[in-house]
């Protein structure tokens, strides 16, 4: 399936006879609760044409037009995205518009339902078993750089005290493409159709770290956030000679400022941060290259080879040459 057969198909589904919500909730009877005076049923079920149970870790369905879902949560994580036209999602106390090629994730355990939508409106949901955005998951790239190690300490934060995530659509976003391949493949299967999803669905995930870069979630960042990450990515191009005071100066503010800012707002000092950032470059050249390890050092900015072992040591809890040889096995 392309992207052209993939339009058709969701076409042809918004043409489908919509579900019967309240026969269905006669006829299983799920279970409910009240939240803040609201009704809230216990729902278990993915959407796709037919409510069928999630049996996949990743189960992508369609909103048919004029679907009314009544408020409901579940077990699993839920990623809304308007792959055409509009939608309103109603939480407990506020309704949020999506345009086009806007993504809402919604937390576990979140009373929401998707507003009634039109023909022309094309709605995704995909619910997730697995924690895309759990420390665990993220871990497997947010190690890499400062920058990606604040952004996701800000997602975390923010979703734990909303309950979900909300990215605005940008009119450069790769990220539509990868959305495309996911439901391409989980549309039409094929062979590895399910390794395929799941490495798609950690791109997407990875991407919208990114996005989250540029102020796109929920609200633009706070100046504040946005000076952090001007200073994270300074830091990150000039490791291999950067200092607090060129650092201050760049910036504008006193060394001694600029030194407990950092610390507040990442809960890491300035050359922990320095630190971090070339001791991670380090870990991509002893991966990736043949280079010698004091070459290595050098090239990351370490003068004296046996202050870097020992960094490297205390950051990776094991020596180059051993960290090299294991990432090689």
């Amino acid at each position: 399936m392309n992207q052209n057969q993939l339009d058709t198909f969701l076409l042809e589904n918004n043409q489908r006879p919509k579900p019967d919500w309240q026969q269905i909730i006669e006829d299983d009877q799920p279970p409910s609760v009240i939240v803040q005076g609201q009704q809230v049923y216990l729902f278990d079920l993915s959407l796709n044409m037919t409510p069928v149970p999630i049996e996949d870790s990743i189960a992508i369905s369609q909103q048919l037009p004029g679907a009314y879902i009544p408020f409901h949560m579940h077990q699993y994580i839920e990623l809304i995205y308007v792959y055409r036209g509009q939608c309103t999602i109603s939480l407990l106390n506020q309704q949020i518009m999506m345009n086009e090629g806007d993504i809402i994730l919604i937390d576990k355990q979140t009373p929401h339902t998707v507003n009634e939508t039109g023909n022309e409106d094309i709605i995704i949901d995909v619910k997730l078993k697995r924690d895309y955005l759990s420390s665990s998951f993220l871990s497997r790239f947010a190690s890499m750089n400062t920058t990606s190690q604040f952004l996701i300490h800000s997602l975390l934060d923010s979703r734990q005290m909303n309950s979900y995530l909300y990215f605005e659509a940008k009119p450069a976003m790769t990220i539509r493409d990868t959305l495309v391949r996911m439901m391409c493949e989980y549309f039409d299967r094929d062979f590895c159709s399910a390794e395929l999803i799941d490495s798609y669905c950690f791109i997407l995930f990875t991407e919208l770290v990114r996005h989250s870069s540029t102020g796109s979630q929920q609200e633009q960042h706070e100046p504040r956030d946005r000076m952090v990450l001007e200073m994270l990515r300074y830091i990150r191009e000039h490791y291999r000679d950067c200092n607090l005071v060129e650092l201050a100066e760049q910036f504008g503010y006193h060394p001694n400022y600029v030194s407990a800012f950092l610390k507040k707002e990442t809960g890491h000092s300035f050359m922990d941060l320095l630190q971090m950032e070339r001791l991670n470059k380090a870990a991509l050249f002893l991966t990736n290259s043949e280079m010698p390890i004091p070459a290595i050092a050098e090239e990351v900015g370490y003068s004296s080879p046996s202050f870097f072992h020992k960094k490297f040591k205390e950051y990776f809890g094991s020596t180059p040459s051993s960290y090299r040889q294991h990432m090689r096995s």
